[in-house]
This record gives C-alpha cells, structure tokens and sequence, in this order.
C-alpha cells in the first residue's frame, strides 16, 4: 500500500490492484494458537476454537452513524477517506483519523459502535485438524477471520497449533515411541508382553532373554501417517526394580546372585 501510494496507484496493472483498492474493504486475518490433544493430532479430528473479532456493526451497518442520523463529507480528508503525508521525500497516504477511512462522518454517531462501525464479537470456529500435524504447525483457513466492512469478504483465519503432551506416547517424526516397564525376570528369562497401538489395536512383542533396558523393539506401519506416509511404533522396554521384596522373593533373589557369584 505505501509502494502503491508512492508511485501513485503505478502498482495497479491491469485495473486489479486498482479494482482492489476500490472494492468493498476485506476484513483483516487472525492469527492464533490452538492448543489440541496428542492423540488429536496424530490421529486428525475436530477441535472448536473460540475468537475475539471486530465484526459489522448490525446498527449501523458499519457507516458509524445513528439511526436517523445523516453523513457528510469529512472536511479533514475531503471525502478522499485518505490524508497525505511526508515521508523521506515521498508522499505517502493513510487512513484519514476523523473518518476511519470512510470518507464520511455522521452527524450523531452510533450508540452501539461509537461511531466506529465495528463492534467487537466472541466467535466459535470448528476447527478440523489435518492428520499428523506437529508441535508449532500452521495452517490457514480461508475466509474464517475477520468480517469485511460494507460487504467485503472475510478475512482469513491463522492457526499455529501447540501440541500437549500424552501419558504414554512421545513422537520422533512420524514414529510413536511407547515406553514399556518389564520386570527383571521378563528381562532375564525372555518373555512376551501386549502394546496399544495408537488406534486402540493390540500388538504382541517377544521379549528375548538377556534384554537390558532402552531396548528397542520396532511394529512397522502402526505410527502416525501424515501425506501418505506413515511411520513404525516403536516399544522401548524399560526394567523395573522392585523397591521392596517379600521374604521369599528375597530368599530366591540371594541364591540367584549366589550361583552367579
């Protein structure tokens, strides 16, 4: 807009940008957070997001005047809806402060608005959260921001997504990674365990003997998918020390260390 207003509307080839600046006004996007489930973002869902917006005024309409009240050329801007300024040896244009832009002020301004033409409006957006999405990232959805002034169209809506952390699982990429406490003698002797997958499956794992803690066992194909491509769960053992032990477990434990000396 600066560009344009110093080299004097140049910028507008075509009749587009000029068609532009003198079609109805387009509301301003929003940017926000939203914070979502693990699970939801792995896995896609729907999410509803509460927004603070400037919408229309519904008394006015957006022109700023009370109900019967009349406008009239702004003799700050002329009814141009825009002042000049220097700049730096340019001359560069913005909204005038007395008309907002509009051109016109009334002679009673609107008790809802203020004479502003904007109220400010709590909005509820369903959001529909892409399968896969990560910790910080964006999309934008088109036409869901702000509303236009005097009929213009919406602007967008801009989203970062926060992604909270889950109980069990952690993510590298498009793995799953799903700590699995096992005791010393499933460690030692072999054993067999059953894991979750994201999708509420049950998977079974054989545990070979001698398996030390932070062992990795990897299911292909049962991580998050994302694009087409989907990545592996991966079950990570972690084993567990009993803090306190019975008499007989104990008795067994001596002679276990016993015979390895």
């Amino acid at each position: 807009d600066i560009f344009s207003s110093m080299l004097g509307g140049s910028a507008s080839r075509n009749g587009a940008a000029g068609a532009r600046a003198h079609g109805p006004p387009r509301g301003p996007a929003v940017a926000t957070s939203l914070e979502i489930p693990f699970r939801t973002a792995a896995q896609g869902g729907k999410v509803p997001v509460e927004l603070d917006l400037n919408e229309e005024c519904a008394t006015c309409h957006g022109s700023g005047a009370a109900p019967g009240a009349k406008l009239q050329t702004c003799t700050e801007c002329g009814g141009r809806g825009t002042i000049s300024f220097g700049q730096g040896g340019f001359a560069v244009q913005r909204p005038c402060p007395v008309c907002l832009g509009r051109g016109q002020v009334p002679t009673e301004r609107c008790p809802t608005c203020n004479g502003s033409g904007e109220v400010r409006t709590r909005k509820k957006v369903m959001i529909t959260v892409p399968a896969g999405v990560d910790d910080g990232t964006k999309i934008r959805l088109k036409g869901q921001g702000a509303r236009g002034t005097k009929g213009g169209a919406s602007g967008d809506l801009l989203i970062t997504f926060q992604v909270k952390k889950d109980r069990f699982y952690t993510r590298e990429g498009l793995d799953l990674i799903a700590p699995v406490p096992i005791n010393i003698a499933q460690a030692t002797l072999g054993s067999k365990i059953s894991v979750k997958t994201l999708d509420g499956k049950k998977v079974t794992i054989r545990i070979p003997a001698g398996t030390t803690s932070g062992k990795r066992f990897r299911v292909r194909s049962q991580g998050i998918e994302r694009d087409g491509s989907r990545g592996d769960l991966i079950v990570e053992v972690v084993v567990t020390v009993p803090e306190k032990l019975t008499p007989e477990q104990e008795e067994a434990m001596r002679k276990f260390a016993e015979a390895m000396d």
